[in-house]
């Protein structure tokens, strides 16, 4: 593979031999002259001595070979050189990074950024999934923070970013013709200048597997709709000792709000909880809808079997002691992978909590309804690789309530995609939340999100974003690539909101569900303690949202309505002697501006001035306005039940800054998605 194959320009550039014959390269292109090393061995060639440039005269030609063949011998003895390559110097222009890199989960990526030494110094990259279109190549460069280099920093001249966006597309479009045979690409650097390029350095890395192991397959949603809304249930391991899983599974079915009939299969007990208990699945004398597992992962081979007898479409594995243990684990589930399929039977887990519906009321929880709470139903759809982050959601989602949850664990069949598919398509939901440590078909996930986020706005939390061992990678692009910046390009370019912790992720999908979306990204706010704006304002601003000014009427209206030592511009301060009044006037006034398009009240309850008439005018103004309306308050138990009360009206409520902040960013994320 070469640039030429790549449809790429380089700098004249050739092999030599000895001293001699470099000198006679050099004089053929003209001073000055770069020699480097030339070796697939050899990955960081500057860093062992393995590059001089700028080079002018015969004499500097012959030393500097002679130092790079010593160099070489000192650092890597043993590598393979096919000689000293002499090549013509680009005197000026900036150098970029553009690499592609294939990822394990997600194929064929593409990598931008600053180049040279500053690729490894800085790690000021950007990824995408291949193929990408324009839209994702303009991103990808004003993603990196080296943008402003680009653009024309001080007395640099700007660099084409058409020029730029072309280079990117070509190289995706090739990257991706070559998919199957490439495992990275390095350009690095790349001289751009003006509307210009020359490739400096090229490295194709070869496939040592020419069979694509990345065979992503459709979104499969089969059957999935009988898990929240099943007409009969047998739990397997169903059990009369408290503390047990079995015990807790079997309590939360027929001791909580589902209808549905429940069975216990447990061979070893006559009854469980009042129920007659059976020694088998096929021994139960009605229809079965799903299994729930909660016994040893060992028996499921044989429970499998019993389903395809019963024709019992789905399975939900409570159990863990799967592929997490490793060792001949991993070989038993994906036996269990490949029995499923073949009995036409689904799976959810194993290693999880299974499901809930707010509408059914299934729940497959083995923790008790006295220690965690079960929402209402909403219009959220909920998916979680862990069982104790679902949990917490799951008591978080009081306010707003939750359609569809469903904790996955280790995905031995349903995984993230085949739910987003499903949920993509149900009208009643109208937010889907993920909290994912890790994907095996990253693939799979990007090209399903890439069309749900059309329909309605995704939130995840992906966590686990350090990984070790990157620098043992044989690429430049393998090492930057082999994190998270991966997964934070594709989630990106799919059009998903990716989140930096658990309270943003709750605040994200609270502000989506609760309140209608956007038509800009433009904040109002009012307050009676001005602290918390000033924080809020400091985040804001890191996230390129803007406070606008009021429009002159609205200034006007203020400024005639407010005493005069109400600060009446954006943000609104009605200090400590605000009032619901003052509230209501401030936040109808934006409401009505044309320049905002998101209103923030934040409020100090405990101030006396403050009505808890409040609660009713909030309400009254989230019926009468289609912008939305997202509050911010601290405070103890006071606050706390004022904050509850609002909720009550359909507005959501946040009691710390970084929460506000990032409800409007979800708010304004989901404005730029449909643009």
């Amino acid at each position: 593979m070469n640039l030429h194959e790549f449809g790429l320009i380089g700098p004249q550039s050739f092999i030599s031999q000895s001293p001699t014959d470099a000198i006679r390269i050099a004089q053929k292109l003209g001073y000055p002259v770069a020699l480097k090393i030339k070796s697939l061995d050899i990955l960081h060639k500057t860093d062992i001595g393995g590059v001089r440039l700028g080079l002018m005269t015969s004499k500097e030609v012959e030393s500097a070979y002679l130092e790079i063949i010593e160099n070489v011998k000192t650092h890597f003895p043993n590598a393979s050189i096919e000689g000293i390559e002499v090549q013509e110097m680009i005197k000026d222009g900036i150098e970029v990074i553009i690499g592609l890199f294939n990822d394990p989960n997600f194929g064929m990526t593409i990598m931008f950024g600053l180049g040279g030494v500053f690729t490894e110094l800085l790690k000021d990259v950007s990824f995408r999934v291949l193929p990408i279109n324009s839209r994702d190549a303009k991103t990808m460069l004003t993603e990196i923070k080296g943008n402003r280099i680009l653009n024309g920093y001080r007395n640099m001249r700007p660099v084409s970013e058409e020029m730029l966006i072309d280079l990117l597309l070509t190289i995706s479009d090739k990257g991706y013709f070559y998919k199957d045979e490439l495992e990275a690409v390095d350009l690095n650097p790349i001289m751009v200048w003006e509307n210009q390029y020359r490739v400096i350095d090229a490295k194709f890395i070869p496939k040592t597997n020419k069979v694509n192991e990345l065979f992503s397959q459709p979104p499969n949603t089969l059957h999935l709709e009988k898990f929240f809304n099943p007409r009969s249930i047998a739990v397997i391991g169903a059990s009369n000792t408290i503390g047990k899983v079995g015990n807790g599974v079997f309590d939360s079915l027929v001791n909580g709000e589902y209808k549905g009939k429940v069975f216990p299969v447990n061979p070893n007990n006559d009854f469980v909880m009042g129920k007659k208990s059976y020694p088998s699945l096929t021994s139960v004398p009605e229809p079965i809808d799903l299994a729930v597992m909660s016994t040893d992962i060992s028996y499921v081979p044989s429970i499998l079997n019993e389903c395809k007898t019963k024709n019992i479409n789905n399975m939900i594995i409570i159990s863990g002691g799967g592929k997490e243990l490793g060792g001949n684990k991993i070989k038993l589930e994906s036996d269990i992978k490949n029995q499923a399929k073949e009995n036409n039977v689904r799976i959810i887990g194993p290693n999880c909590t299974g499901v809930f519906d707010g509408r059914s009321r299934i729940d497959t929880f083995f923790q008790s309804k006295e220690r965690m709470l079960r929402p209402k139903d909403g219009l959220v759809g909920f998916m979680t690789q862990s069982g104790a982050v679902g949990a917490a959601f799951l008591e978080d989602a009081h306010a707003f309530g939750v359609r569809h949850y469903v904790s996955y664990g280790n995905r031995v069949d349903v995984d993230e995609a085949d739910l987003l598919a499903l949920w993509g398509n149900d009208p009643e939901i109208k937010v889907i939340g993920l909290y994912v440590e890790g994907f095996e078909d990253g693939r799979k996930f990007v090209n399903t999100a890439n069309e749900i986020s059309q329909k309605k706005p995704i939130v995840i939390y992906k966590s686990a974003r350090t990984t070790q061992g990157a620098n043992a990678s044989a690429s430049h692009t393998g090492s930057l690539g082999n994190s998270y910046k991966v997964v934070e390009g594709a989630l990106r370019q799919a059009g998903v909101l990716n989140v930096n912790s658990y309270d943003e992720l709750v605040a994200a999908i609270k502000a989506l569900a609760m309140q209608p979306e956007s038509n800009g990204d433009k904040i109002g706010m009012i307050s009676n303690g001005a602290g918390s704006m000033i924080q809020a304002i400091d985040y804001l601003t890191e996230l390129k949202m803007e406070l606008p000014l009021f429009s002159g009427p609205t200034i006007k209206t203020l400024q005639n309505h407010y005493p005069d030592y109400y600060i009446y511009k954006n943000p609104i301060d009605v200090t400590g002697s605000g009032t619901s009044e003052d509230y209501e006037f401030g936040i109808k006034a934006m409401l009505e501006d044309p320049n905002i398009d998101i209103v923030m009240p934040w409020f100090v309850f405990v101030n006396s001035p403050l009505e808890e008439n409040i609660i009713d005018k909030l309400g009254e103004l989230n019926s009468n306005y289609s912008k939305p309306i997202l509050i911010g308050a601290f405070g103890g138990k006071y606050s706390k039940s004022i904050m509850k009360q609002i909720e009550n009206q359909g507005i959501p409520t946040f009691d710390s800054v970084n929460k506000w902040v990032s409800a409007a960013n979800a708010i304004s994320w989901r404005f730029q998605i449909n643009k």
